[in-house]
């Protein structure tokens, strides 16, 4: 499954108004957006070059350009646009055209009123969620950090066998407990905060090399960003945990909002501890966290 096609309707991405001299008006934005998906081999479907005001029409028109449903996106800043992809299995944007008030979007998970940061990728991200595919998010010089899934947990649960990865913290529940909680973390965790603990696959052969993100915590009545990171027993040593925490923070720092990453570590765990400091964390303090004396370290950024 993937994502090759943009169903539009030009018309009503028209943002011209009656004084001006112009009678159609694109959005900057939209324009780079357009040119942008053509370098990636997006097909545009404009809804009305071929009058397809019904998903019988609609239909007919992905057949004839050799797409499916399911690999498209839906571009629509009308509910009656929006009403022509009800039955059918198509992701969709909603866009808010100032010059169409008093639209519902009724069932849209996202709507963007400008299309300035709006590029490939969005549209990717947006069309994955739609089909449960996972995210990937950060790329380092060896690693991808992924979004996990429910197919990775055989994979997790020979990671935590390692007696390195459970001398400093939990292991994983039982296995229909552990399903349960992931399925809750991707459906809540990852579509409302955009990141989590990820899962660090080698970019060569897609196999397991630990676990390492970001989760948002209660720091002393405030939110706070807190960064983990595990990797396996034969990747250790290896230089993986300084290039994986490396590109954490960096996105950290661009994509989050906060101005400081936390990690709280075990005062026996040395290796974290040194990393931690290496990273250019500074010690805070000694807090109990579930019953457990931990050290807070913190970077600023």
């Amino acid at each position: 499954m993937e994502f090759r096609g943009l169903i539009i309707s030009l018309q009503e991405l028209n943002i011209a108004q009656e004084k001006d001299a112009e009678r159609f008006v694109m959005e900057d934005g939209l324009t780079e957006l357009l040119d942008n998906l053509y370098r990636h081999g997006v097909q545009i479907v404009n809804l009305d070059m071929f009058q397809a005001d019904c998903a019988g029409k609609l239909q007919a028109v992905l057949d004839l350009c050799r797409l499916a449903p399911e690999d498209c996106l839906l571009l629509a800043a009308t509910d009656r646009v929006l009403s022509i992809v009800e039955e059918m299995d198509i992701a969709v944007l909603g866009y808010v055209n100032p010059r169409i008030p008093r639209q519902k979007f009724s069932g849209v998970g996202v709507l963007v009123e400008s299309f300035e940061e709006v590029d490939f990728l969005f549209l990717e991200h947006v069309y994955q969620r739609k089909h449960g595919i996972p995210w990937t998010v950060i790329e380092t010089r060896r690693c991808l950090l992924r979004e996990m899934t429910l197919d990775d947990l055989d994979d997790l649960y020979q990671l935590y066998q390692g007696e390195s990865i459970t001398r400093h913290m939990e292991g994983l529940y039982e296995r229909k407990k552990e399903e349960e909680y992931t399925e809750a973390y991707i459906r809540n965790v990852y579509r409302f905060y955009g990141y989590g603990m990820w899962l660090a696959v080698d970019k060569e052969n897609g196999r397991l090399i630990g676990r390492a993100g970001l989760n948002q915590i209660n720091l002393h009545g405030e939110p706070a960003l807190e960064m983990g990171y595990i990797v396996g027993e034969e990747y250790q040593n290896q230089g993986y945990a300084t290039e994986l925490c490396r590109a954490i923070l960096a996105f950290a720092q661009k994509e989050t909002g906060f101005d400081r990453v936390q990690c709280l570590i075990h005062k026996d765990n040395r290796i974290s501890i040194h990393l931690a400091k290496n990273l250019g964390f500074a010690w805070q303090e000694e807090m109990e966290v579930q019953g457990k004396l931990l050290q807070r370290y913190e970077i600023r950024f």
